[in-house]
């Protein structure tokens, strides 16, 4: 049987064929190829743009109590009207930038047609694999991206000697090989340079300066200079070898330095003990967890084939479980402990569709990039936090508190929808969609809900803590209090990107939306946590968020039986709009309680009903729609997400994709389509919370039988569950640290006393 790979008979076409590689900094798209094997690769810190610090305006807070009291008054038309000015300024805002797409291209003529073509990516070592026969011989290739030496590496194998051509063109960019120097017999360095140029979301004028070299080893000869098309000559060669590194001068004074000599590092331990010592990292992750659902002989059918038949509407539970492993595989390439930065809308991979349109390749903070990492520690992934929690301590919060101050004199940090390596917090530049003062607390959150997995002390006391009391600060002063309605308010703000219907006109702005209301409450909760957890007095603030936390507007169900978007019962100006923002109190936070709060779970199904009925079909936005039903115990509702994503938006190299070739979205992949779809799947199987774990509480009807192992619950436990029949028939808990655990299944449950070291298991 085959192990977890994806696996094809032709070559990749698309970007949404090829198979990601990455290491957290370098990414690559292996499309494979006979006659010409095409590599695009990127590097996470090749952004366009500057920093500024100018991006909020002196004048928002007036403009800020303004819009207040005009929305008090329900003057809609007025707040709308002051809104417009309610912006920050974009300045050098920039992108993430494609570099370009490495090509090795047979120069020998073919005249078989029996070529045998096969590719893979096999997740579990992380290795692109393709083998084919070309003029009477087999040719086999294989690519990595190693995280331990910080290389690319190819590596082409040929029963018979070939004639080659190696190229590297720039993608959307001033990027190109720049040289060739031969440094010893049948050895060669290419050097690579560029600069991140554009005019679309900067002026042209600034971005990072990159350089890079590869290293050709081979048994073949190397010509001594490049071609007039700049690109390298190698003929009669049996053994290929490629050593790849590109640096930017975002955080490195010296680049092409450090990237010679770590492809120089590379070349002295050899392709052997570079793969060797690369498949013993990735396994040592990937490795943590394992699932099946069943539908273990579909292996023997490609990829592709697979995925078309989930499209046509055929249940594969294989395919599920290895779409699960494939969203973690995702996790931890693109995002590794000694990364440079977070990811960013595409992970590390770059399809260059965003460069073009006024969504950039950048942070977005009102959804992606928390789904891109709320289930590293659910998914037994805790180190691969680390670039998001350095991100968020170096960038945002020092850039946040300019903005707190300078747009709403308020203490803490503040972001908003967008942020990007340059320290960008500010109000969004367009009125559209850029009003929304939360984007940073929800951040935040992330904080608590790692320490909950690691219980990590040293971590929450250095780190977690001053996040989230940064973020509870800001909210604490973002609120104010209502004399008429007896509540603490929020806003001007909109539930994110989307509008109400008022006296038939559609607006934006409103007071104590939902979404900021249950953020509010969901950070001062949490802060408190963290504050009793790491022993810190300060009596002033605790008391300070207590007396805001008594006084929030509380859910509320409006005269159609749904859940309420925002604070007033306004008609939706679009029904099925993508975001779900109101329903975050249900997933993935725990402020609505299914089982003991009935009537807020069913306004809240009724509310995904409602948008359900013509969905603005997004890949995140379907997660959490599956989000929402496994928390209301819903397994066949769940899988019927699941299987409308594989309907509509899987492609053939398994990525979920925004949506389709003709919304504003062009198709493009953005990473958390696949990192949120797994997350939403190991709720279906596995609910931790901090006062108990649910087992199998939204099991479809269909996956009778499984299981899962080593997924991690809150406490720094993990667990391995078998079930059959839908009951669990073994539980084996693998405690992190003395704590007392409750197991729930059904009505049945089981109070642990967990000592380290000490495992619990339990069969019938």
């Amino acid at each position: 049987m085959k192990k977890d790979c994806l696996w094809y008979r032709q070559p990749g076409e698309k970007f949404t064929d090829a198979l990601p590689l990455g290491n957290g900094r370098l990414g690559a798209m292996v499309h494979g190829g006979m006659e010409e094997d095409r590599i695009q690769i990127d590097e996470n810190t090749y952004w366009s743009g500057k920093s500024a610090q100018d991006n909020d305006k002196e004048d928002t807070y007036g403009l800020m109590w303004e819009i207040r009291k005009a929305l008090l008054k329900g003057d809609y038309e007025e707040a709308d009207r002051l809104g417009q000015a309610f912006v920050g300024r974009k300045n050098q805002y920039g992108t993430n930038m494609p570099t370009g797409i490495l090509t090795v291209r047979l120069c020998d003529a073919e005249e078989s047609e029996e070529h045998d073509y096969y590719r893979e990516l096999d997740l579990s070592c992380s290795i692109a694999a393709e083998q084919f026969n070309w003029k009477g011989g087999r040719v086999k290739r294989e690519t990595f991206v190693s995280d331990p030496a910080q290389v690319f590496v190819f590596r082409m194998q040929s029963e018979k000697p070939l004639s080659l051509e190696l190229g590297y063109e720039g993608i959307c960019s001033q990027v190109g090989i720049t040289g060739l120097s031969l440094s010893a017999v049948r050895q060669a360095m290419v050097y690579l340079s560029g600069d991140a140029r554009e005019t679309l979301h900067s002026d042209g004028t600034c971005g990072v300066h990159l350089e890079g070299c590869f290293l050709v080893e081979t048994d073949g000869e190397i010509a001594g200079k490049l071609t007039a098309k700049g690109r390298v000559q190698v003929k009669d060669a049996r053994i290929l070898t490629l050593y790849l590194d590109m640096r930017t001068t975002m955080f490195d004074a010296h680049p092409l330095e450090t990237a010679e000599n770590k492809v120089m590092q590379a070349a002295r331990k050899g392709f052997a003990e570079l793969r060797r010592e690369h498949v013993a990292d990735t396994e040592s992750l990937y490795g943590r967890m394992f699932l099946s659902l069943g539908d273990e002989e579909r292996r023997e059918l490609p990829t592709d084939v697979r995925v078309r038949e989930a499209m046509e509407g055929k249940e594969d539970r294989d395919l599920y479980a290895l779409m699960f492993q494939f969203g973690r595989y995702v996790m931890f390439a693109s995002s590794r402990e000694d990364s440079l930065l977070a990811t960013h809308m595409g992970g590390i991979w770059n399809d260059d569709i965003y460069n073009h349109e006024d969504c950039t390749q950048d942070m977005h903070i009102d959804m992606n990039l928390q789904m891109q990492y709320w289930g590293m520690a659910q998914c037994s992934l805790p180190e691969c936090y680390a670039p998001y929690f350095k991100y968020v301590e170096e960038i945002l919060m020092p850039n946040g508190e300019r903005s707190a101050r300078t747009a709403y004199h308020a203490e803490g940090w503040a972001a908003h929808v967008v942020s990007n390596p340059w320290g960008f917090t500010a109000l969004g530049w367009s009125y559209n969609w850029g009003v929304f003062s939360l984007g940073g607390a929800w951040c935040a959150l992330l904080a608590w809900d790692y320490y909950t997995y690691t219980r990590d002390l040293e971590w929450l006391k250095g780190h977690g803590l001053p996040i989230l009391k940064g973020a509870a600060q800001f909210a604490a002063d973002y609120v104010f209090y209502d004399e008429k309605s007896g509540y603490y308010m929020a806003g001007p703000s909109y539930s994110p990107e989307n509008m109400f219907r008022y006296e038939g006109k559609a607006y934006f702005l409103s007071l104590s939306t939902t979404c900021d209301i249950l953020l509010v409450r969901e950070v001062l909760t949490d802060c408190l946590k963290a504050m009793a957890a790491a022993g810190e007095e300060d009596q002033a603030f605790r008391e300070r968020a207590q007396e805001i936390l008594s006084k929030l507007p509380p859910y509320r169900v409006g005269r159609e039986g749904r859940l309420q978007e925002w604070y007033e019962d306004f008609e939706d100006a679009i029904p099925n709009h993508r975001h779900t923002s109101h329903l975050l109190g249900l997933y993935p936070y725990r402020q609505i309680l299914p089982e003991e709060q009935p009537q807020l779970a069913a306004a809240a199904q009724k509310s995904m009903e409602r948008r359900l009925e013509d969905f603005e079909l997004t890949s995140w936005g379907m997660n959490m729609m599956m989000g929402y039903y496994a928390r209301m115990f819903q397994g066949d509702k769940a899988l019927e997400m699941l299987k409308i994503i594989f309907q509509r938006i899987v492609r053939n190299n398994m990525v979920s994709v925004m949506s389709s070739l003709d919304t504003m979205w062009h198709g493009t992949w953005e990473l958390d389509g696949n990192t949120g779809l797994t997350s939403a799947m190991a709720e279906m199987l596995v609910q931790s919370f901090e006062e108990e774990t649910i087992l199998l509480p939204a099991l479809p009807e269909s996956w009778k039988d499984g299981e899962i192992r080593g997924i991690a619950l809150r406490g720094g436990h993990h667990l391995d569950l078998v079930w059959r029949n839908g009951e669990p028939t073994e539980i084996r808990l693998l405690p992190g640290c003395e704590d007392e655990v409750k197991l729930r299944w059904k009505k049945r449950e089981w109070r642990i006393a967990c000592r380290p070291g000490e495992v619990w298991t339990h069969t019938s």
